[in-house]
């Protein structure tokens, strides 16, 4: 993780197994496919987006033969574009750098956000995936779940349904889940993973398990963090995140590759033959007839034409691209939509906002272990490559990001917060921490490209990102035209509220406790600190740091989130219908209420097979 090489082009191997499935997988409509006369175009159900969410749609919809699904994509298979890359653990940095030149555009859409007055006017990309898979064919496949707080105090709350508390999802983490537990004959002792077996399903599609390697760098940053006050704990999908733990990881046990959504739920039934995949294919518009939703407009190659869904459209295009598709169709604010000459459907002022996402940033220093720094210099890279191809294990088997700890601030540091900010965080449950410790064995630096920019001295480095996980900014998503094809309007709004600003400082100076305790300093540090550097010292200076050394963790969530009828804000309701239209949902993050703490890619999941169940039970 974050070390730059080219791991993928000297791999000895090339994953074609899935190509072949797919190629000959009657699921499949080929680029520039186009409906005519004589194809059959109606579906029970038309969904767009093949990325996380909308995959477990289609495998779950389609598990009863008279139902007819399709799903409208616009990338294709990822192994078809980049060979092995995606599926290798240690990759997972690639193109999730904050410059735009950080892209693969078969894969990945190459968004920029608007110019972010909270960090100095920058513009930054925003890694989204553009594949079967979507994010989880690109992220750094940690899971976990939310705090039981987040649903019952949250969740609950602001949808008026108790069927969102802890209680109600809880079974929808489950289903997913095929656990196996880790393989300690290929990791080392001080490495071995504490977790509640009775809290990670074992019956589901999805592979979840721990990496064949556990990283050293993080067996010393556990031991700083009980140091200071935060103390291992059996795991984050229990309900809980307090404290440390290794990181549970959608990881194949079988093979060592990444777990996607595509891997688990969509080609084990590619030979459904009620389900057909429109790969390439572009989401146009969704078509209404007054208000009710009827099908979708597309374009493939030069090909344009309709799918029609004579019970519901769903819309998982992702927490930017499901907002910009209800708001070119017709459905957002209207002040928005009559700008750009759309044709009001329905005035919903909730489509695009409330955003939320969570950024880290982090401190390195040249350390005394191995790490993934070491893959750029003499024989290393080719010993990991042969050690993954003969064990899947070693540095490459491992997403470098497998550690993670939570707090609450510590109430010698909550003490020098404003009232304000000391009013504002007590708004979020008890169990809801602010704090999050991301440890990465390398050298993390400003991720312009997560890794570069370092000493390139041949020695080994190591950094710690602290997260802020309860973020009070709020950004927003617009429309630039009236077109699908155009990128829409990211604003995320980091750190443009007070509270945020102060919550940041605090971080980087409890970030360098952490660092100067005495069993990093005598075990694990040569010499000082290595970035941002002593010389950051003063309020102001560290937050300058901040600005320029941020980066996202690709948490966009809630763009047009569920809500009670009574609030006007409220995007969707607690089954994942827009307001004021018929037969249209949204079924993706931009559907959760409130991004929980943590890692949300397990909620996602949990969220698609909770709405299939209310869907295939007709709940009200």
């Amino acid at each position: 993780m974050f070390s730059r090489i080219s791991v993928i082009h000297l791999l000895a191997w090339q994953l074609l197994g899935s190509l072949v499935d797919t190629a000959a997988a009657q699921a499949i409509r080929n680029p520039g496919w186009n409906c005519t006369t004589t194809s059959n175009c109606n579906y029970d159900y038309v969904i767009v987006g093949g990325g996380t969410a909308g995959l477990v749609l289609a495998n779950r919809l389609t598990e009863d033969a008279k139902v007819r699904v399709a799903v409208i994509e616009a990338g294709t298979f990822y192994e078809s574009v980049t060979g092995n890359q995606s599926d290798i653990p240690g990759n997972d940095y690639v193109y999730n750098g904050k410059s735009a030149a950080d892209t693969n555009p078969l894969v990945e859409w190459g968004f920029t956000t608007t110019p972010q007055a909270g960090v100095g006017d920058a513009i930054v990309h925003f890694t989204r995936g553009k594949t079967l898979g979507g994010c989880s064919a690109l992220n750094y496949m940690s899971y976990m779940r939310g705090t039981k707080g987040t649903f019952d105090d949250k969740w609950a709350n602001i949808t008026g349904d108790s069927d969102w508390d802890y209680d109600g999802v809880s079974p929808y983490y489950l289903k997913s889940g095929n656990f196996t537990p880790p393989d300690m004959s290929k990791r080392a002792a001080n490495t071995t993973p504490a977790y509640d077996p009775s809290t990670l399903g074992t019956t589901g599609p999805l592979d979840i398990t721990y990496a064949n390697f556990g990283q050293p760098f993080n067996t010393w940053i556990q031991k700083g963090l009980q140091a200071i006050g935060i103390a291992p704990r059996d795991g984050f999908t229990s309900g809980g995140l307090f404290g440390s733990s290794w990181l549970a990881a959608t990881i194949d046990h079988t093979n060592g590759y990444r777990e996607s959504s595509e891997k688990a739920f969509l080609d084990p039934i590619l030979n459904r033959t009620n389900l057909v995949v429109y790969t390439t294919t572009m989401a146009e518009k969704i078509l209404f007839n007054g208000k009710v939703a009827k099908g979708v407009a597309v374009s493939s190659g030069n090909s344009t034409y309709s799918l029609f869904a004579d019970k519901e459209v769903i819309v998982s295009a992702g927490a930017f691209q499901s907002p910009q598709l209800l708001m070119v169709s017709g459905v957002g604010p209207a002040v928005i939509l009559q700008e750009h000459g759309i044709k009001v459907i329905h005035d919903l002022p909730g489509v695009g906002q409330d955003m939320n996402d969570h950024i880290f940033f982090g401190i390195a220093y040249r350390v005394d272990v191995t790490t993934t720094t070491s893959l750029q210099y003499g024989n290393a890279l080719e010993e990991a490559i042969q050690e993954f191809n003969t064990e899947q294990s070693g540095l490459l088997s491992n997403p470098g990001g497998d550690f993670g700890g939570y707090e609450k601030i510590p109430a010698n540091y909550r003490a020098n917060l404003s009232a304000q900010a000391q009013a504002d965080l007590a708004t979020f449950p008890a169990d809801w921490p602010e704090f999050e410790y991301l440890p990465v064995p390398t050298w993390a630096g400003n991720f312009t490209y997560p890794g570069e920019g370092g000493p390139d001295d041949g020695y080994e480095y190591g950094s710690v990102q602290l997260g802020m996980v309860a973020p009070l900014s709020r950004g927003n998503i617009s429309i630039s035209s009236a077109s699908t094809h155009d990128q829409p309007l990211i604003n995320p709004a980091w750190l443009t509220h007070p509270t945020d600003i102060e919550v940041a400082i605090t971080a980087f100076k409890r970030l360098r406790q952490l660092w100067a305790t005495p069993v990093l300093q005598d075990h694990l540090v040569i010499g000082a600190e290595a970035y941002p550097g002593p010389q950051v010292q003063t309020d102001e200076q560290i937050l300058d740091y901040i600005k320029v050394a941020f980066e996202t963790i690709s948490h966009p969530t809630s763009t047009c989130r569920m809500g009670q009828a009574s609030d006007p804000m409220a995007v969707l309701d607690p089954r994942g219908r827009v307001y004021g239209v018929k037969n249209l949902r949204v079924v993706d993050a931009s559907s959760f209420p409130v991004l929980p703490p943590g890692v949300p890619q397990g909620t996602v999941y949990m969220v698609a097979e909770k709405i299939a169940d209310y869907i295939k039970n007709n709940t009200p």
